[in-house]
């Protein structure tokens, strides 16, 4: 066992491991190669039996958990609206025939995790299996393992035949019996059937033939099976192997059962047994690891290099770029190598003797600082009889001394004032730092502190001295080979280790690692009169975060006097200005730390961070700066202008229908009649709202089914399919957003409940609170469960959306059309929130083509607009359910509208043509140009110096972008590498420049309506130009006109008339606004040539005429 701690398995040869076995009498080698590979293995079992068993644990107390009561839909309150493609949904439930065998699992992922040593374990142990002739008695072996010694029995084969005949005969063929009338009976111990008594298995087989014939061949797979074991257990057996491909739990134990040496299968029950635990299996692969880069070192390398030689090779291959963990200062890559090589000869470092082992042998030379070389003695001799020189080694000693001093007063006053308000270990770190930097020691007679000189004078002179330090201590180098161990392995270092803060973590960092000071000074703990100011910045960042704010200035003023007095020290030689002007900079850099430490404690912190070396701390917050700034405080204002202000980017910071529905789910409906003009939803339709509002509706085509199932389809214009959105795949979207949702819930029903743990009483305020929160959790939990039954059924899901937008639809209002006049024009543009109404009418067409096919229309052909709230009031939600106004729903309509217009327009243009014709076109309309958008950045749209791109390049990225990622994913646009994202970044973070959902809106909204303007002016010329050329085909060859019927319209003309029913729309002459789409107008056109005679013309005009008089006829 100490063995595989101190050289992993088989990491060394066999010879050398038996020579360094001290054991009390010889073992033969193959022996001991038998028990290295069990141990070992035996924990990887023992491991992934006790992850199961924990798993197992957690489920059952998961399980027991009681689910709160109630059932309403609650406010989503400040939480805002859920941003659908920023989560990640979570993992559903599984179905209890999926759910897998934990041990299994388990065992595959820790064996995946040891694969490097577990390999050659799993040979070396097959390889011993096939020099093994009989198998063991497996009843035999558990029993050992089990703790009894019981002796082997000479009826065992009996017994196992006997136990296989009954299992298979209770299991198979008794519940055959038992439904024909077969009874048992426990007087006799025996079978009943009809009066006739059996008292034993084979003679109920023995039966079976004359009374069930039908039952033959399942007594007889029986019979053969149990003849079968029979034969297999008086022929003689084969022990247990191994699959190395396909390694089980299962085969493994049985596996040790035959092979394992019993002292240690019987060890495993003892109360005072080995420890083998996931320790063991942990330093397995650090030492597996370590031997391994030595190995690949030495192999590139000629047999007669130098150990010099070979320590530099093994330094090239370690990579280790983190500036904390390191034991030493002065510590570099050429250390680490030393350190590497000393564990594979000694073997782990985490024992005391291992280390004295190391720390012993003169035959590892660490070199500067632990060791002085002769040259270097040579050479501190020839500088001290230079009288300059020992000139300034007298000025340095001074100052060293002057800082040895004030680290004296500073370690007096850590321990008065600071005992409290640090951790610690921390403190315990920064006394041995001062002690031993600065050669303090305790006068025993008054136990004072003073300044040693000699030892003073030993880090000036180091070549005095044998030594010029000492090894750092065990702990810190066993923290420094784990975390090379663990590189080499390709995995992460442990929380611990990673700790940027950690108090071990006093290192400076090695010159040839690159490190980035973001703009402020690293410290150089290199140079033995920066320490003092190190470790003070350092006790500085470990402060407690409940330390008061007097404690906390007047520790930073200790900071601050000591750089006024460095600064004098160095003020003293005219040599040293680059190093006042540096210790000016970091006492600025202090007084920002303690400007902005209460207000941002982790990018303050940042800041004496990477004094130290240390890494930064990352922000939680994409828009959280990594290092605190000084804030220009802005002018005074009251507390009205602030509140209003404080409004407005609230306002701003979500669209018009986020607001809508917001405000829907904080308006209850207790039961109030009355409420004729509010439209009521349940909270799984306000989430279905919600998907639809950031991305709009599919929109119809032909192949409409491959729309709600997703289907793969072969198209020749990938523009087309690149914009298609499919109901499936919103369906999943709403299921994702659902557990978003309930996850909220749950945590603030939680928050609340915790609150009142363990009192008696319970405010009536309060309780009314948790009412409506269990309410809110279980609407939650409905919506999850309707979610996921819409995600399984896409064709429910596509009816649900049509019907529940149709019903949007109606309850918003009518939309006006009349466009008369230019005042009007300008008026219905600037309405809709820009979009205008015709937009909204394209939509309603839209929808009423969907509901067709889908079967969601009346009688009258007309789409159905139903929601889960009916007049019944059947639904579980029907008292306390969201209300949408008229306004409401007009709002959400119309963002619902622009989506899948936007949506439609780029599906049937090429981004070619959207970005070099028609947004261009539309940039110079008369009708856009006249709306503003008052938010539009100054660059925006503004040519590149290269005229790389056109002039619309912002407005087709944003569209673009609005459709890809939607609203609610509006965050994660602004991230991408979109042309006025990347603008928007280099900007400032100023908020009044940030563009959000509501301001960007308005642009996408004009955008929109005029691209569906030129859209449909082309569709209706495209309708013209299709009629006129029918037109032209269907004239004679000699050139003349056919003469018109008496019951029938002018063939020529035909497509442009058609005879209206009582129940059509008004005639043309009623109805003054052209329609939104060609396809489903019911305006007659007439087109007159301009090669036609006058005869022609009459002749078309009476034929007006005839359709004129029909239609008042069917009136």
């Amino acid at each position: 066992m100490k063995s595989l701690t101190s050289f992993g398995y088989r990491n060394i040869s066999w010879p050398r491991l038996n020579c360094l076995l001290s054991l009390s009498k010889a073992v033969k080698l193959e022996e001991i190669k038998r028990m290295s590979w069990a141990l070992p293995l035996v924990c990887l079992c023992e491991a992934a039996e006790d992850n199961a068993l924990e798993v197992s644990r957690k489920a059952e107390a998961a399980s027991k958990e009681k689910k709160p009561e109630g059932g309403v839909l609650g406010c989503t309150g400040d939480d805002g609206v859920v941003v659908l493609d920023d989560k990640e949904p979570t993992k559903s439930d599984e179905k209890p025939e999926e759910k897998k065998d934990e041990l299994e699992e388990s065992f595959k992922k820790i064996l995946t995790a040891n694969e490097s040593w577990a390999e050659k374990a799993l040979a070396d142990a097959l390889a011993f299996s096939k020099t093994t002739a009989f198998p063991r008695d497996k009843e035999y072996v558990q029993s050992i393992i089990d703790g009894n010694r019981p002796s082997k029995s000479s009826n065992n084969e009996e017994n196992l035949v006997q136990t296989k005949l009954i299992a298979g005969f209770d299991e198979n063929v008794w519940p055959a019996l038992r439904s024909r009338g077969w009874k048992t009976d426990e007087k006799i111990k025996g079978f009943t059937y009809k009066e006739k008594t059996l008292k034993s298995i084979t003679a109920v087989l023995d039966v079976i033939p004359k009374f069930h014939p039908e039952l033959m061949n399942m007594a007889n797979s029986l019979i053969a099976s149990v003849a079968a074991s029979c034969e297999k257990s008086a022929a003689s057996g084969t022990v247990a192997t191994l699959d190395l491909k396909n390694v089980t739990a299962k085969s493994l134990k049985l596996f040790l059962m035959d092979c394992a040496p019993l002292q240690l299968l019987a060890d495993r029950k003892r109360a005072h047994r080995i420890g083998l635990t996931k320790r063991l299996l942990t330093q397995l692969v650090l030492l597996h690891g370590v031997h391994k880069i030595v190995s690949t070192a030495d192999s590139s390398l000629l047999p007669e290099a130098t150990p010099e030689e070979r320590n530099v090779q093994l330094s090239k291959l370690i990579n280790s770029k983190s500036l904390s963990s390191l034991p030493h200062p002065e510590w570099t890559l050429l250390h680490d190598a030393i350190l590497i090589r000393a564990v594979t000869k000694h073997g782990w470092i985490d024992k005391q003797d291992t280390c004295l082992a190391i720390g012993n042998d003169k035959t590892i030379r660490w070199g500067g600082p632990f060791e002085i070389s002769d040259q270097a003695r040579k050479e501190a001799k020839e500088k001290e009889a230079d009288p300059e020189t020992e000139k300034k080694s007298q000025a340095n000693y001074a100052e060293l001394f002057n800082t040895a001093s004030r680290a004296l007063n500073f370690l007096q006053k850590l321990n008065e004032n600071f005992v409290e308000g640090m951790p610690a270990p921390v403190l315990n770190d920064i006394r041995e730092r001062l002690i031993t930097s600065f050669g303090l020691v305790q006068d025993e007679s008054d136990e004072t502190w003073k300044v040693e000189e000699k030892k003073l004078k030993k880090f000036l002179r180091p070549a005095e001295g044998k030594a010029c330090e000492a090894l750092p201590t065990r702990k810190k180098l066993l923290k420094r080979i784990k975390r090379l161990a663990m590189s080499f392995t390709g995995k992460v270092s442990s929380p611990e280790e990673e700790k940027v803060d950690s108090p071990q973590d006093n290192s400076a960092s090695d010159t040839k690692v690159e490190f980035k000071s973001h703009g402020f000074h690293h410290i150089d703990q290199r140079d033995c009169h920066n320490i003092l100011l190190a470790e003070m910045i350092r006790g500085q960042l470990m402060l407690k975060q409940a330390t008061k704010m007097s404690t906390l200035k007047y520790y930073t003023s200790l900071i601050f006097d000591e750089i006024d007095a460095r600064v004098k020290d160095l003020a003293k030689s005219d040599e040293n200005d680059a190093l006042i002007k540096v210790l000016k900079k970091t006492n600025k850099d202090i007084q920002l730390y303690l400007n902005t430490c209460k207000k941002s404690a982790r990018a303050s912190k940042n800041i004496l961070r990477v004094m130290l070396g240390n890494v930064p701390v990352q922000p939680k917050v994409a828009t959280e700066p990594l290092f605190a700034t000084e804030d220009v405080k802005p002018p005074a204002s009251s507390t009205a202008a602030k509140a209003a202000l404080t409004k407005l980017k609230k306002k701003k910071a979500f669209t018009p229908a986020d607001t809508a529905l917001n405000r829907a789910l904080s308006s209850y409906v207790e039961d109030k009649d009355g409420i004729k003009d509010c439209l009521l939803l349940t909270s799984t339709e306000i989430l279905t709202l919600t998907v639809l509002a950031s991305q709009g509706l599919p929109v119809f085509s032909d192949d409409w089914s491959s729309l709600v199932s997703n289907a793969p389809i072969v198209e020749d214009n990938d523009q087309e399919e690149e914009f298609k959105i499919y109901f499936s795949a919103m369906g999943g979207i709403m299921q994702a957003a659902a557990e978003v949702w309930l996850s909220i819930a749950k945590k603030k029903l939680q928050t609340e409940l915790l609150l009142h743990n363990g009192s008696q009483a319970i405010p009536e305020k309060d309780q009314n609170k948790i009412a409506i929160l269990k309410k809110d959790h279980d609407a939650k939990e409905m919506t999850l469960k309707e979610a996921k039954a819409y995600s399984n059924d896409s064709l429910l899901f596509t009816r649900k959306c049509i019907t529940l937008v149709e019903a949007v639809r109606k309850n918003m209002g009518s939309v006006d059309l009349q466009y008369a006049g230019e005042k009007k024009i300008r008026q219905l543009n600037r309405s809709e929130n820009g979009l205008g109404p015709k937009v909204l009418n394209w939509l309603s067409k839209d929808l009423q083509k969907w509901a067709g096919p889908l079967g969601a229309v009346d009688k009258a052909g007309k789409a159905i607009s139903t929601t889960s709230i009916t007049l019944a009031k059947d639904h579980p939600q029907s008292h306390d359910a969201a209300m949408m106004t008229k306004r409401d729903c007009r709002t959400v309509f119309i963002q619902i509208a622009q989506q899948t217009r936007l949506r439609s327009i780029f599906t049937k243009n090429t981004t070619a043509r959207l970005s070099n014709e028609l947004i261009p076109k539309v940039l110079k309309q008369s009708s856009f140009v006249m709306t503003e958008w008052e938010d539009c950045p100054a660059w925006w749209n503004e040519a590149k110096k290269d005229n790389s791109s056109c002039c619309c390049h912002d407005d087709l990225d944003l569209l673009v972008g609005i459709l890809d990622y939607g609203y609610g994913g509006f965050d994660s646009l602004l991230q991408h590498g979109y042309s006025f994202c990347k603008r928007l970044a280099a900007e400032c973070n100023d908020d009044s420049k940030a563009l959000t959902r509501a301001t960007v809106q308005v642009r996408i909204n004009h955008l929109t309506r005029e691209l569906h303007a030129i859209n449909e002016t082309e569709e209706m010329m495209k309708l013209v130009e299709k009629t006129k050329r029918k037109g032209e085909s269907e004239k004679p060859s000699n050139g003349k006109a056919k003469k018109a019927k008496t019951a029938s319209i002018q063939s020529g003309l035909q497509a442009f008339f058609k005879q209206k029913g009582k129940e059509e729309s008004p005639s043309p002459k009623k109805q003054k606004t052209p329609p939104a789409s060609p396809e489903n107008s019911d305006i007659e056109v007439i087109e007159i040539d301009s090669d036609s005679s006058d005869k022609d013309l009459k002749k078309r005009k009476q034929v007006f005429d005839c359709v004129e008089v029909v239609d008042k006829k069917q009136k």
